[in-house]
């Protein structure tokens, strides 16, 4: 059985240590910054989950590259570019070991489908994300590290990541971004917070083709649930949940795969983040265990982490120009 070793004791701990255990892997400890350089040096650890902020995701994931672990590391990739590209010098050196970002809506069903199916819709005229979570509405929730710029806190880097890679994965190639990003709870616990909790980006696409997104953790109503729609020339798909629903020309949409949100560690109506990282466990056993390496195809590489970080810049950069048109 595979053995996994989670550094982080909040996602990590809430999410993937019980969904993990449920797709048949091992998880002999999780911890925090104080214990994770004596984790990927336990011989009974094959696999590293590094779901620490993000200023300690490359540090953490080449070390334990070097230590011999395969590696999931956590979204957002890095703080930069410059620091996701460093990750895929390290995967290349290690080439028999597993390393991955932690995309896991890749693994939904729903995903699947959309990516064989996408074609049906014909070209891409648009798409358009809308996520709203009051998860940090609340102005006495305490200052942490989601606060703070310098350590990869904010909703651009923590759900745009996953959106970003979901319309890559989909076959929507970003070539430049235009982001206004906004701090609306500017002090938490008597400390200044420097990071972003809502972000309008709009995208272009290949061919043409446009999106646009918006990303609130400071609704003020319910945690809705957030849809991925693409416009074709024959239709629409709607990712929402872990279904995939389909519309023709002025037609309602209906579901065509995938199904309920399941009772899972980690799912919300902001995503079915739980159901995806059982998902990856599950791929993860089968490809470890049971020697079908082709059970994590759908994974987002080291690569597709560099390609997710240089948008997350250009749309920093583009909020930091007043708006301008940033290329990728």
């Amino acid at each position: 059985m595979t053995r996994v070793g989670i550094i982080g004791r909040g996602w990590g701990e809430r999410s993937q240590a019980p969904n993990f255990r449920d797709a048949g892997l091992d998880v002999v400890a999780a911890v925090g910054r104080d214990g994770w350089q004596a984790l990927i040096r336990r011989p009974d650890v094959d696999v590293i989950s590094v779901a620490m902020p993000p200023a300690q995701h490359v540090d953490m994931s080449i070390s334990a590259l070097e230590s011999g672990k395969h590696v999931i590391c956590e979204k957002p990739t890095a703080l930069n570019s410059s620091d996701a590209a460093r990750l895929i010098t390290a995967a290349r050196m290690h080439p028999h070991q597993v390393a991955i970002i932690d995309h896991e809506l890749r693994f939904l069903p729903s995903f699947l489908a959309a990516r064989e199916r996408i074609a049906e819709i014909g070209p891409i005229r648009f798409a358009e994300v809308r996520y709203a979570s009051p998860s940090r509405g609340d102005r006495s929730r305490p200052w942490n590290w989601w606060s703070d710029a310098s350590q990869g806190g904010g909703v651009w880097g923590a759900v745009g990541s996953h959106f970003v890679d979901a319309l890559r994965y989909l076959g929507c190639d970003i070539e430049s971004v235009q982001a206004m990003l906004a701090t609306i709870i500017n002090e938490r616990s008597g400390k200044p917070v420097t990071s972003d909790d809502f972000a309008a980006v709009h995208l272009r696409l290949n061919k043409g083709a446009l999106a646009a997104m918006t990303f609130s953790a400071v609704a003020s109503g319910p945690d809705e649930p957030t849809a991925l729609t693409i416009h074709g020339e024959k239709g629409a798909f709607r990712l929402v949940g872990e279904e995939l629903l389909f519309a023709q020309p002025r037609g309602a949409f209906a579901r065509i795969a995938g199904g309920d949100l399941a009772n899972r560690p980690g799912n919300s109506p902001g995503g079915a983040f739980g159901t995806g990282t059982y998902l990856l466990g599950v791929a993860i056993r089968r490809a470890l265990d049971d020697g079908d390496r082709q059970a994590l195809t759908p994974a987002a590489t080291f690569t597709d982490g560099l390609a997710q970080q240089r948008v997350l810049d250009a749309g920093r950069r583009s909020h930091a120009s007043g708006g301008r048109w940033e290329p990728v």
